[in-house]
């Protein structure tokens, strides 16, 4: 008997442990000081819409990030989902696989938020040409990062360059779709504390480069382009252009026009306006049509081996590839951390 009553007393106290343990969770994640990190993964919308009822919209004043991505049947999502001044400590939101009509009923509310520092999209479905995103975007006063790609690989973004945006805070753009210079020009127009670059696709233009465009990023240090069809005419252009002396690091993969292997453009290119250049990978490719041979344009690698080259600040790696459908690759870095 007393045996029992010793078990009793054991299961009682452990009850009470754990429904003390309880209330001190349940009052933990009601304390107003508690910030919330949210990420919803891939799931159902009913997952998605219990969760938004009993975990979001209580809890608006205590987010301060909030990550939708992967979620059956978006649209019924995002259209539920309203984002309004509650959401005042929200500081940064990523948003996957939002059709482009959404999107831009979602960047319109975005304006009533004072602490929205970052933002990722990753945008589908057919784009509107007379709507523009970034002008949406670019009105966010509290910005400092954003990632956006679309799924259409050549968004209008031409139709795009007579807006005229406002003047932004954002320091971070990496930008996963296409874009011709012009375009890009004009956008940088009005990114004066811009930082850091990051281009997918850059396309060349169909008419000279326009001179009444006033562009300077004092503190840009890192520029990488992974697809640029530009000449290296343009590309010399463009850096002399947006007059960033504070430039660091520099990426950059290359198509078809082979005076991007001239050595001496590159060092009077890196001595007058990128003196501070101190990584830069450069890989360029190009489709040979009959036997492989280096050209006189190839043979420009040779200047790469110059003085300015081989002092001991910079690393030089030259590797070419030829893949089975006569794609040259020929990849050439330069890292003087190594």
């Amino acid at each position: 008997m007393n045996y029992a009553r010793k078990e009793d007393f054991k299961r009682f106290d452990l009850y009470n442990a754990f429904s003390n343990l309880n209330i001190r969770f349940q009052d933990l994640l009601q304390c107003i000081y508690l910030r919330l990190k949210i990420h919803f993964p891939f799931q159902r919308e009913f997952h998605f819409q219990y969760r938004l009822q009993n975990v979001i919209i209580p809890n608006k004043s205590r987010i301060i990030s909030l990550c939708i991505i992967e979620i059956r049947n978006n649209d019924a999502i995002f259209s539920s989902m309203i984002i309004d001044s509650s959401f005042n400590r929200l500081e940064s939101l990523i948003l996957g696989k939002i059709k482009f009509n959404i999107l831009l009923s979602v960047l319109r509310s975005l304006s009533v938020l004072s602490r929205l520092f970052s933002l990722t999209i990753v945008a589908s479905g057919n784009i509107i040409n007379n709507d523009d995103p970034y002008n949406l975007i670019f009105s966010l006063s509290t910005l400092k990062y954003i990632k956006f790609s679309f799924e259409t690989i050549h968004p209008p973004m031409e139709l795009w360059t007579n807006n005229n945006y406002q003047l932004n805070t954002l320091q971070y753009m990496i930008l996963d779709h296409s874009c011709n210079l012009s375009t890009l020009l004009h956008m940088l127009s009005f990114t004066p504390q811009l930082r850091h670059l990051s281009y997918r696709f850059l396309y060349e233009l169909n008419q000279s480069i326009t001179n009444n465009i006033e562009i300077t990023l004092p503190n840009l240090t890192h520029l990488s382009f992974y697809e640029c069809h530009l000449s290296f005419n343009h590309l010399e252009i463009f850096i002399k252009k947006i007059s960033s002396t504070k430039l660091q690091v520099l990426r950059l993969t290359t198509r078809k026009d082979r005076a991007y292997f001239n050595g001496d453009r590159w060092k009077q290119l890196i001595i007058h306006y990128i003196p501070h250049l101190r990584l830069f990978q450069f890989e360029h490719q190009e489709i040979i049509h009959h036997n492989i041979g280096f050209t006189t344009n190839h043979a420009l690698i040779h200047h790469f081996t110059s003085i300015f080259w081989i002092k001991p600040r910079w690393n030089i790696k030259f590797n070419i590839f030829v893949d089975i459908l006569w794609k040259l690759s020929i990849i050439f870095s330069i890292d003087p951390s190594k």
